[in-house]
């Protein structure tokens, strides 16, 4: 779609809205301009048109943009943006498929690792190495992941361009940092304890080759798909 065709369809999704949801929404398309922002024009585009049907869908129901997105309107798309270059999930359904993503990832590639340490075994020994897992090392694999991955967008993640406005740059956030890592050490001392109650077992190379590309299908077939 040329920029003249979306200028023409949120022209005309704002012309649904009430006058002060207009203003709002005005508010909302200045800030999310080719000028302020590095996403591209496609997802943009993706992003007002989703904005503008929120407020329409929601205005039939005597609910107000203010009501729905807070009272400052660039505080909420400098939030949205910023969220959507870290890749982060926003709606229940996105963070529901990205939380399981992750940890899927994160045990699909443990066992490509078991798998390489058990035929390097039969390379090196002339025997295959089999491996003991206890279900709490899966668990805490698991949750891990998701703790690392939101420490690292947290921390590393892209913002908004912020040296080209007048805002203050973000600050490292040195507290939220030692909660991360608090929280990581909680769950490694309670997944060692969960570890002498919960099961172990073994799995030849054959057996992790096989959960290996298990998830690595069900990274390309469930998780892969993207909305258009």
């Amino acid at each position: 779609m040329s920029n003249h065709d979306m200028d023409n369809q949120l022209q005309k999704l704002s012309q649904q809205m009430n006058p002060a949801n207009q203003v709002y929404f005005e508010e909302m398309l200045n800030y999310i301009s080719p000028d302020s922002t590095t996403l591209s024009r496609a997802k943009r585009e993706e992003i007002l048109t989703d904005l503008a049907k929120k407020i329409i869908k929601n205005q039939k129901k005597a609910i107000q943009a203010q009501e729905l997105f807070g009272e400052d309107a660039v505080a909420y798309c400098k939030d949205l943006i910023e969220d959507v270059l870290m890749r982060k999930p926003r709606t229940l359904k996105d963070k529901i498929k990205y939380y399981t993503m992750i940890p899927w990832v994160a045990l699909t590639w443990l066992f490509f690792i078991y798998m390489i340490t058990g035929f390097m075994g039969k390379w090196f020994e002339g025997e295959l190495e089999y491996t003991e897992i206890n279900a709490s090392t899966l668990l805490l694999i698991a949750v891990l992941s998701i703790v690392l991955i939101e420490a690292v967008t947290r921390f590393l993640g892209p913002g908004p361009k912020e040296e080209e406005s007048n805002e203050v740059p973000r600050k490292f956030d040195l507290k939220a940092l030692g909660i991360y890592i608090g929280v990581a050490v909680v769950l490694i001392a309670v997944f060692m304890m969960l570890g002498q109650l919960m099961p172990t077992f073994t799995i030849s190379p054959w057996g992790s080759l096989i959960l290996f590309l298990v998830g690595v299908v069900g990274h390309i077939f469930i998780f892969g798909r993207r909305g258009k």
